[in-house]
């Protein structure tokens, strides 16, 4: 026969012991939901985290793109072929932060798989910062004079070519942080701004500023003009992209993790900013495709280059505000997680504190019953010695009789308090008074 094992036998067990014993088996349930519920949120503040991550890694290689998209502006407006000042000062904010970049890229790298290896798997090799840096370091290394048209141009698909790269990697680390992937509707559509439209946009200045520099210097042909055209209602389409998208930012921030404050001000600020500048750039590359002779290449290089500050302005203002929704999920999350930790200890700590207090209302009395019961039992055994002594005796005495059996009848009325008492505790009053009534029967009889 196998023996019990001692861990499962509660028998010799006081009754606190076992109450304490039933309120951490029920207790165990809650436990494990509060675990759920943790394990629930810890996921989505990780996946905020990393967009935040991936948002901050985007910062300079935006101010690439508008670096390298004025580099080409600049270029384009240099009728004389002597732009090296202005190239230089475009081509140190290129330098710089594509150098904060790479640098950025060393400490996420592992979180963004943007190493040259993860790239390479992923058959984009020609993102890595190894191939950008070198590809920079050879357009800014070209003649600075740059006198011939032939010369300029060439160049010019350089910036063009490294401006698509960039492009790609901001598009890659949108993927690669769940940016593409945002679950709230506010900076999901926010996203759509920053990651995929803005991008599109600076492109789309950089391309209709170069086309309309042809047009206006009469090197164009019809198929420029149409072009032009075409550049133009992509960045009229883009703008009323940007304001629907922040519109939908706007109604749904309510509804996701608390208000921004600074959200609706400063984006309309920056987006109206960029309306105006972008409607006079509109402007002119319309007037350019009705009379090209109105407009001079200084003009349109200057226009250009304010839209596309303009555009670089609201993009960072959209990237900050971002990271402001990001943050408010972040301590949304954690603030939720901790309060179902929080409200998970506190019910098992009442369940405890209920069942000590319960606990004590019982073993209080039945520790009084012991108490009560103890003396009695001695007596008890007393007693049957005396009585036994006496039923020997020769010549009992009544007197000695007598006093046994009023001790016995004390000891018996003890006894019969005692076990209501008992009977109270642990079948209820209505047992207690049914037991009292059967004693009472039975005393008369």
């Amino acid at each position: 026969m196998t023996p019990e094992s001692p861990s499962l036998d509660t028998s010799r067990s006081s009754v606190s012991t076992k109450i304490f014993l039933i309120v951490a088996i029920f207790s165990l349930p809650i436990g494990v939901l509060a675990y759920l519920l943790a394990a629930n949120y810890t996921p989505q503040i990780a996946t905020a985290q990393l967009e935040l991550t991936g948002n901050s890694f985007q910062k300079p290689l935006m101010r690439v793109l508008y670096g390298l998209a004025s580099s080409k502006n600049v270029l384009q407006a240099c009728e004389t072929g002597n732009c090296a000042t202005e190239l230089r000062t475009v081509g140190n904010l290129v330098s710089s932060n594509l150098e904060t970049a790479s640098a950025l890229n060393v400490q996420v790298a592992a979180d963004l798989n943007t190493s040259s290896d993860a790239l390479a798997k992923k058959n984009h090799k020609d993102l890595s910062f190894e191939n950008l840096e070198a590809e920079w370091k050879t357009l800014i290394a070209s003649d600075p004079k740059l006198a011939t048209p032939a010369e300029r141009a060439e160049l010019a698909a350089g910036y063009d070519h490294l401006f698509t790269q960039v492009k790609q990697l901001v598009s890659y680390t949108g993927d690669s942080s769940s940016l593409i992937l945002d679950p709230d509707l506010d900076s999901y559509y926010l996203v759509d701004v920053t990651l995929l439209t803005m991008p599109e946009a600076i492109s789309h200045i950089a391309n209709s500023a170069a086309i309309g520099n042809k047009v206006v210097t009469g090197a164009g042909s019809a198929v420029d003009q149409s072009l032009l055209f075409t550049e133009s209602t992509l960045l009229e389409e883009s703008l009323n992209r940007i304001a629907a998208s922040n519109s939908t930012t706007f109604d749904a921030d309510a509804a996701n993790h608390g208000v921004s404050p600074t959200l609706q001000p400063k984006l309309s600020a920056a987006l109206q900013t960029y309306r105006s500048a972008l409607t006079n750039y509109l402007s002119t590359l319309k007037s350019i495709g009705v009379n090209p002779g109105q407009t001079t290449t200084a003009a349109l290089a200057s226009q250009a280059a304010a839209v596309q500050k303009a555009s670089l302005n609201y993009w960072e203002t959209g990237a900050y505000e971002l990271d402001t929704l990001l943050n408010m999920r972040v301590a949304d999350f954690q603030s939720s997680r901790i309060q179902a930790l929080g409200f998970s200890a506190l019910a098992v700590v009442l369940a405890t504190i209920v069942a000590f207090m319960i606990g004590r209302s019982i073993t209080v009395p039945l520790q009084e019953l012991v108490r009560n019961l103890a003396p009695g039992a001695t007596l008890l055994g007393v007693s049957v010695e005396r009585i036994a002594e006496a039923s020997l005796s020769q010549t009992p005495s009544q007197e000695e009789s007598q006093i046994i059996c009023e001790e016995l009848n004390a000891h018996a009325e003890n006894m019969r308090k005692a076990v209501l008492e008992l009977a109270r505790h642990v079948e209820g009053s209505a047992a207690a008074s049914r037991l009292q009534g059967e004693n009472a029967g039975h005393s008369r009889s």
